[in-house]
């Protein structure tokens, strides 16, 4: 199996951070280990994937005990801003976290994140 294109990676979340006006993105593995990001100097890239890891973990639990049924993402809002996290995954595949970092007056966030999942699946060569 070849390795996947990175640099590729980067450019999706640069697209979805235009399209949706995200201050930043990052896809991390589900353990918060950091794959690609697009984001400003002043954003700690390790920090938002680990955060991506422990938050996923969190939820997945609270999901699971509730019987919510499947998990579609996680908005985190705040008084300065949002995080929205969405998992991206395939059967036999480690899933990953795309993070998305946005100010408060950003109202739709579902179209970008989705049409970037669907193209980090293509990338990876999820089915």
């Amino acid at each position: 199996m070849e390795r996947p294109d990175y640099r590729a990676l980067a450019e999706v979340l640069e697209k979805m951070n235009k399209e949706g006006g995200f201050i930043a993105s990052i896809l991390a593995r589900d353990d918060g280990l950091l794959l690609a990001s697009a984001a400003s100097p002043t954003t700690n890239r390790e920090v938002v994937a680990a955060m991506s890891g422990y938050v996923a973990d969190s939820v997945e639990r609270m999901r699971n005990e509730l019987n919510l049924g499947d998990l579609k993402d996680i908005a985190v809002r705040c008084s300065m801003g949002k995080a929205v996290f969405k998992k991206v995954s395939a059967k036999g595949y480690q899933p990953l976290i795309l993070a998305a970092i946005m100010p408060r007056n950003v109202r739709y966030h579902a179209r970008p994140i989705g049409k970037a999942g669907t193209r980090i699946r293509r990338i990876l060569g999820y089915r």
